[in-house]
């Protein structure tokens, strides 16, 4: 166990270095990437917030700011040491100044006078230098800008109750409130309210995370200095309200703040709170006793009550039931709720809701609470007795709940429909009368008529009423149905019936005939008797510029009997009109006819190609014939100029995304007839730079133990071409030699042209390859460590490997000797 634990640790350290470098890489220094890391692996472990406030340090409400993030301070941010300004005139003066604050904290904008700006807020220094710089340049106010493009680094030591105590580098451009996501803010008995922000010689500063809640604006009074330190105390008062309350939590009160306030804090009461009876769980003399609070009489006479630390409020919610309402249903005008009054009967609440025509009166219900207020009762009511007679005993007095419920004639009624669809004008679905007259002849009336498409004859589908599982299928002479409505066929229809009208559409088959090839709109097109090759080709939107005139190719399918086929061919040829000629007038289309209209015999358009770069006439240039090469583009672009690098030339084709095309233009143009004069093809693009005079080198060097970092941030080292120089010369001359984890097998050259060189080896003696101008050398990194026994040094495996390599290649020289020794 130990070990997989030794071998995740190490994993993870890995993984946190590689997070480190890709910061690095993003814009953030190096103390920066570090602090993040530390930060992200501490707040794995943060609980969620347990006291309103928490949660802006546990949440990303805050972020913390990296000093090369676009993160411009505001007018109140205090200006130090390192902090790199922007000034800018325009207007009838134009200039523009880049400086840093020196760590004597003065700025020096060349040609002038130093100017002291440290200690100013933002907004104080560009008054400042405005005033200043009038005696030197002519601008109005608002034609002048000083700006932070870059804030310093701090050091800030946050302690007390946080989750990590410790002093953090970040951005100055940070607020106190951001500084405390270094730390992951205040942990669960830290407070919120009495933060300390402490600076040498100045008077503590009080950080209240409540009042930035209410006003962010407060947090840019709390830019940090130097050294500053930002101390968050345990938490004195905390109390927790819930219940109807918009925001049920603990929060954290300070001196004269108490249930007023509390109340606030959390959002307010919710519409349905009883005010009447609060209730306050206290903890006193070792026990827990419940105080009952007549909040509504407290509002009244401006009063407060007081909290101490651990109470809980609890906010009971009004009861839902209302006392004084009853409803009505059914065969009404205005169904629904009604307010209840004293002493209101059956007979008023008719009054309200008024009966309808179809209202069946002599039988209804009145459902009703029994005393339980759980259970109900229904109680029969004769309604038309009461409406006829409101003195009776059956006129009941209502109660609270009542539900009058009146039942409607058309509830026990069959509702009968018949529906009528196809090639009618409005199929539609209707209502059968309950005599059952109605026929085929009037459905078609009612549905518009028959469309001209439809057939001489309908189905009635019909579900027998005992059999409903089955249907039965009627068959309609429509025509005879229509003309002559006293006949048979004008069948009689009944309930559920449907009426389907076919078309003929739906027993003819589609034919449809393609066009293709050279034409301007290919595709297929319905097949009728009267379409010709003329029409179809105007229909295809006419022959392409490219299109050959005498062949065109037909593609016939024929039916043989018991339906096999064969395809049959012919060619043909149109005049300029798209007529068939040679006698093809009576030339007809058929169904599922292909037309192919083909392209003219060797018909192409320009083939270009562009040149960029050091030639005397670049731009594009037409390839004149199929096997056009590149030595003869470049002399048609008049040759290349005296600067020309002519091994760094590259083409690029992007015909068929073949991409980089690895060529040697000094060789192509030496000797034409060699492989490196290649084709050029349509779209090519070559590019011949200017001669350079650097080298860059990659990898796995000791760079890192001779350059300062801002050279490191480069990912590459840039030294001046020597020329006969190989790569190893370079890597120890300009990179310190190779690292210890760099693999000599992986030594590559890769010259202007994109063209990769590797190290060679023969025997043990390694050759290095020959370095051009404007090359990259790129040094590669062992492949994972062997494998250590139990007890086994790495460095032992890494000398027994060397030592097994050296007796080999000592073994194979010894060989060759003895072997020339017998044969001389």
């Amino acid at each position: 166990m130990d070990e997989v634990r030794t071998v995740d640790q190490k994993e993870k350290v890995a993984n946190q270095a590689k997070d480190i470098q890709k910061a690095v890489k993003d814009g953030a220094t190096i103390e920066e990437a570090i602090s993040e890391k530390i930060q992200e692996s501490a707040k794995e472990n943060i609980p969620p917030a347990q006291t309103y406030g928490q949660h802006i340090f546990r949440d990303k409400s805050l972020h913390l700011f990296r000093t090369a993030e676009d993160a411009k301070p505001a007018k109140t941010y205090i200006l130090g040491p390192g902090d790199k300004v922007s000034i800018s005139i325009w207007g009838p003066t134009q200039e523009n100044f880049a400086l840093e604050i020196e760590k004597e904290g003065y700025i020096q904008p060349s040609g002038l006078p130093r100017y002291y700006l440290a200690g100013l807020t933002v907004d104080a220094a560009e008054q400042l230098m405005a005033s200043r710089l009038r005696n030197y340049y002519y601008f109005q106010k608002e034609n002048f800008e000083l700006a932070v493009t870059t804030a310093r680094t701090i050091n800030v030591n946050i302690v007390g109750e946080v989750f990590n105590n410790g002093t953090f580098n970040i951005s100055a451009i940070n607020t106190a409130f951001n500084a405390l996501i270094a730390a992951g803010g205040p942990n669960d008995i830290g407070s919120v309210r009495k933060i300390q922000v402490l600076r040498p010689g100045k008077k503590p500063r009080n950080l209240d995370v409540y009042q930035y809640l209410q006003n962010p604006v407060i947090s840019q009074d709390f830019y940090l200095a130097e050294n500053d330190y930002i101390n968050v105390p345990v938490a004195q008062r905390l109390v927790t309200i819930s219940g109807a309350i918009n925001r049920s939590f603990r929060y954290e009160l300070i001196e004269n703040e108490n249930l007023t306030e509390l109340i606030k804090f959390a959002g307010g009461l919710k519409v349905n709170a009883l005010k009447s009876n609060f209730q306050v769980k206290r903890i006193e003399n070792d026990t827990i006793r419940i105080i009952d609070l007549d909040y509504a009489s407290l509002e009244k006479t401006g009063k407060n009550f007081s909290l101490i630390n651990g109470d809980v409020v609890v906010i009971q919610e009004i009861n839902e039931g209302i006392r004084n309402e009853v409803r009505i249903s059914g065969s009404v005008e205005n169904p629904g709720t009604y307010a209840m009054s004293n002493n209101e009967r059956i007979s008023d609440l008719l009054k309200k809701a008024v009966l309808l025509d179809n209202a069946i009166t002599d039988i209804a219900y009145l459902k009703r609470y029994n005393q339980d207020f759980k259970t109900i009762r229904y109680e029969f009511i004769n309604v038309s007795n009461i409406v006829n007679n409101p003195q009776i005993a059956e006129n009941l007095k209502l109660q609270r709940g009542d539900e009058l419920m009146i039942s409607s004639k058309a509830t026990f009624a069959d509702n009968y429909t018949v529906t009528i669809s196809g090639a009618v004008r409005n199929p539609t679905e209707m209502s059968l009368d309950a005599g059952k007259n109605l026929k085929v002849s009037d459905a078609i009336f009612f549905a518009g008529g028959i469309k001209n498409e439809a057939m001489d004859f309908a189905y009635i589908f019909r579900i027998k009423q005992e059999d409903a599982k089955t249907q039965e299928y009627i068959y309609v002479n429509l025509k005879e149905a229509i003309n002559n409505p006293s006949s048979a066929a004008n069948v009689g229809l009944e309930p559920k019936d449907r009426l389907v009208i076919y078309s003929k559409d739906s027993y003819t088959d589609e034919s449809f005939i393609r066009v293709a090839g050279a034409v301007r709109s290919p595709g297929e097109f319905l097949y009728n008797p009267s379409l010709k090759l003329r029409d179809l080709l105007l229909l295809a939107g006419g022959l392409k510029r490219e299109a050959s005139f005498d062949r065109i190719d037909v593609y016939r399918l024929e039916l043989q009997e018991e339906k096999s086929t064969r395809v049959l061919a012919a060619n043909l040829k149109i005049d300029e009109n798209f007529n068939v000629k040679s006698g093809g007038d009576d030339f007809e289309l058929k169904p599922f006819d292909q037309i192919f209209v083909r392209l003219a015999p060797e018909y192409e358009l320009q083939r270009n190609v562009f040149i960029n770069g050091e030639v005397k006439y670049p731009g594009t240039y037409a390839l004149m014939s199929d096997n056009t090469k590149l030595a003869t583009i470049i002399r048609e672009a008049g040759g290349v100029t005296d600067e020309a690098f002519l091994k760094g030339a590259t083409l690029v084709r992007s015909k068929e995304n073949i991409g980089f095309i690895i060529i040697d233009l000094e060789k192509a143009l030496k000797s034409p007839k060699t492989y490196e004069n290649i084709i050029l093809q349509e779209g090519d693009e070559i590019n011949v730079p200017k001669l350079s005079n650097l080298v860059s080198i990659t990898g796995a060097t000791k760079a890192s133990e001779i350059y300062p970092e801002k050279i490191l941030l480069q990912s590459k080292i840039q030294t001046p071409y020597i020329k006969g120089k190989s790569a190893k010369y370079y890597i120890d001359e300009y990179a310190g030699g190779l690292s210890k984890d760099a693999a000599t097998s992986k030594i590559f050259v890769i010259d202007a042209s994109g063209k990769v060189t590797k190290a060679k080896r023969f025997l043990f003696f390694k050759k290095y390859p020959k370095v051009g101008p404007g090359s990259e050398i790129r040094i590669g990194y062992k492949d994972v460590k062997a494998k250590t026994e139990p007890g086994e040094k790495q460095e032992d495996v890494k000398w027994g490997e060397i030592l097994a390599s050296s007796i080999a290649q000592a073994t194979a020289i010894l060989s060759i000797i003895l072997l020339v020794q017998n044969v001389n």
